[in-house]
């Protein structure tokens, strides 16, 4: 094995290593800071990236990652890892989805503000074209990508692989295989929507050979413990199925490939209840969740329009007239 030399950094063989790499420059003159952890195994193999915290309130992600990542002995690994923990610092400094500061500031300039849709990015663009050049500079040193995240505040989702189009040719299988390994049980194998477009960070390292996925779990805006462990074990599972460590993967109880997501929406405002399980098969006409206005009077029951699994809710109290209710996984 050879010393893994990345940005500046070189670690050798069977060593770790914590670091920071500049992104960008504020009005201040402060330097924004992406933390690295870097391992470098004892024995051959692939190098992986991971990454998360690319939105300010994905907490969760942030936490499973370290959690997986504590557990291994560089001694015993083959290959190499590449992490960034914390993909957008000014988000989460903002504890929201976005660098709401520097959209607040200039909101045309800042357009697109979300780094995460606009891979490659551009190191001469705005904060966030910079931010994913930045980003794609490190995953395009890799054999492979993992980019995890949850939903925004007020949604939940299963614990769910999502891939890029499988036009992508032959990193897509792969990106599909290493979503087997990842061992969710939930994989989302879609053609269309956001999740496959156009400057999304894993459609473009795919695009790039370098097969990757979006890997959810849990609810923006919290860390929960039992997400944490579940996405941790996920995280372990690939690295085992990969041959970078040694050990048993621990499987899903059941397994779903969906083909296609169908996003639900209120057509009343008022108090929302769900009334179906996270990750429950419904039927056709199965009521998913009712809307009360102040009042009390129920003005909208929400139904499954065909059968599908309930993938994502949602676990704001209220909602207005547009807002996403449940998203339901088509098998």
């Amino acid at each position: 094995m050879q010393d893994l030399t990345i940005e500046g950094f070189s670690v050798p063989p069977g060593e770790r290593a914590r670091g920071q790499i500049s992104a960008l420059e504020l009005a201040d003159g402060s330097s924004v800071q992406l933390p690295l952890v870097l391992i470098n195994g004892a024995k051959s193999g692939p190098r992986i990236y991971i990454g998360a915290g690319i939105h300010g309130d994905e907490v969760n992600g942030i936490a499973l990652v370290n959690r997986a990542l504590a557990a291994i002995d560089p001694k015993t690994l083959s290959g190499s890892i590449v992490c960034c923990p914390v993909q957008q610092p000014l988000a989460l400094l903002a504890d929201h989805r976005l660098p709401i500061s520097q959209y607040l500031k200039s909101p045309l300039d800042q357009a697109p503000t979300d780094a995460w849709t606009c891979f490659p990015g551009d190191p001469q663009g705005n904060i966030a074209q910079v931010m994913a050049a930045t980003l794609f500079r490190l995953i395009s040193q890799c054999d492979a990508a993992l980019d995890v995240h949850t939903p925004t505040r007020g949604g939940r989702y299963v614990p769910i692989a999502i891939l890029p189009h499988m036009n992508l040719g032959e990193p897509a299988r792969e990106a599909e295989r290493m979503a087997q390994l990842l061992g969710t049980g939930w994989i989302m194998r879609g053609d269309k929507g956001m999740y496959v477009s156009d400057g999304i960070l894993c459609v473009e390292a795919t695009k790039a050979g370098v097969p990757c996925f979006t890997f959810e779990i849990g609810e923006g805006g919290r860390l929960e413990e039992d997400q944490v462990a579940i996405g941790a074990q996920c995280v372990t599972n690939l690295l085992i199925g990969l041959g970078m460590i040694e050990g048993e993967p621990v499987p899903p109880a059941t397994a779903h490939v969906m083909r296609d997501f169908v996003g639900l929406r209120a057509n009343r405002g008022g108090l929302l209840i769900t009334e179906r399980a996270l990750g429950e098969a419904v039927k056709a006409g199965d009521v998913l969740c009712r809307i009360f206005n102040v009042y009390g009077d129920e003005v909208e029951v929400v139904a499954a329009p065909e059968d599908g699994l309930l993938v994502r809710t949602t676990t704001l109290g209220s909602v207005s007239k547009g807002e996403r209710v449940a998203t339901l996984g088509l098998l």
